[in-house]
Order: structure tokens, then sequence, then C-alpha cells
């Protein structure tokens, strides 16, 4: 070949390819929508736990209030107990001389048992076991969740049919005896 021929050809100079530099890579835009959605997750957890914690508050104040009820009760039953003259507990709900207050009042069933009535419990008196049962209503937030109070033994029992649904009523906010 000629020197024209090969000045006359064009010389091709490999150029490097220049990356963009704003190109996200897969594994950092994971990491991002990660992120993301911790943030998520945390801010909606907290925001939940804080309604939980206030609906169980509220529970809580609720069946505080049923507590001194239940106590009149107790206190009438044993009441009857020291001055029946066999030294038993009462046979009916009756013989516990209770009246309506403003709390409660006592109400009668088709059967002519009676019972205390709050607006969120009812309380039974369990003549055969000789307890009180008090029982939520849909008021309290669930219906169906008994607290039974043994008077022979002076104990507590929590029985939840579901136990899982909230709201509960927790053993710790029985009293201790």
């Amino acid at each position: 070949m000629t020197e024209t021929q090969n000045n006359t050809q064009k010389k091709t100079k490999s150029v490097p390819v220049v990356e963009d530099k704003h190109k996200v890579s897969l594994v950092e835009l994971i990491m991002i929508l990660l992120l993301i959605g911790l943030v998520f997750v945390f801010v909606f957890g907290m925001r939940q736990l804080r309604e939980d914690k206030a609906k169980e508050a509220k529970a809580r104040e609720s069946f505080a209030a049923i507590l001194p009820i239940l106590d009149t009760a107790i206190e009438a039953a044993e009441e009857f107990k020291r001055t029946d003259e066999f030294g038993d507990y009462p046979f009916d709900f009756g013989q516990l001389n209770l009246s309506s207050t403003d709390d409660y009042t006592i109400q009668s069933n088709d059967n002519g048992e009676l019972y205390l009535e709050t607006s969120d419990f009812r309380i039974h008196y369990d003549s055969e076991n000789y307890g009180f049962i008090v029982t939520s209503k849909a008021e309290f937030g669930k219906a169906g969740i008994e607290v039974i109070y043994n008077l022979a033994d002076r104990s507590y029992r929590v029985e939840d049919p579901a136990p899982d649904k909230k709201p509960t009523i927790k053993d710790e906010w029985l009293p201790q005896e």
C-alpha cells in the first residue's frame, strides 16, 4: 500500500464507553425498598400498638368498675354465712338482700333467677358451687368472657372462649387476696 492510501483511510479510535453515573443498581434499589418497607412497618406498627393499648386500658377500666360491685355481693354472701344457723352460703341470689343502685340493677330472667346487671357485665350467683359468675356483654367489647369467683376457695378463674380475640380480661387484673 501506498502512503496516500494509508493516510486516506479513516483511523478508528476505540473510544471507551462512558458509564452513566446516575444509574441505580438492582442491589441499591432493593436496599431502598427495604428501608422504605421498614419505615412503613415501624410507623403502622406503632400506630396499631397505640390503638391496642388504648383498647386494653378501656377494657381494664371497665372491668375495674365491676370489682367493687362484685365485692359487695361477696361480702353479702359472707355475711349470710356468718349469720346462718348452719353456716352455709345462700342457696339463692335473693337471700343476699341486695338492692339496685346507680351502678347496677337487679334483674330476673324467665326462670325467675336473679342477677346483677351493669352496662358491661352480668353477675350471676352459682348456688351449686357457691360462687359468682361475672359474664361480659357485647358492650364490653366481647361477650361471653366469664370471671368465676369461688366463695369456698376465695379464688378467681377467667374463662375466655376466644382468648386470641381482644379485648380480654387478664389474670393480673383480678384482685389478689
